[in-house]
């Protein structure tokens, strides 16, 4: 994998320049078990802190809310 990359971060920025880091982290470019070269990439640490922190945060937002309803406290209970 690091060779394929030439030892360098795989990342590329929005105006196509590629990082001139070198590359010490594999990451899997879509989440999940496919373990194949294809859908691996090397990226530097940070890159992949960036990358996973993206990933993590779109995970939080696609959860649902679940709330409660609050109750009543227990000191103000009618017995």
């Amino acid at each position: 994998m690091l060779t394929r990359a030439g030892q360098r971060c795989e990342a590329v920025d929005s105006l196509g320049a590629r990082c001139d880091e070198r590359a010490t982290d594999c990451d899997h470019i879509e989440r999940g078990d496919d373990h194949h070269t294809a859908n691996l990439q090397a990226l530097c640490r940070w890159h992949h802190n960036q990358k996973t922190a993206r990933e993590a945060a779109e995970a939080r937002r696609a959860r649902p809310t679940r709330r409660r309803e609050p109750e009543a406290h227990p000191g103000l209970l009618v017995q």
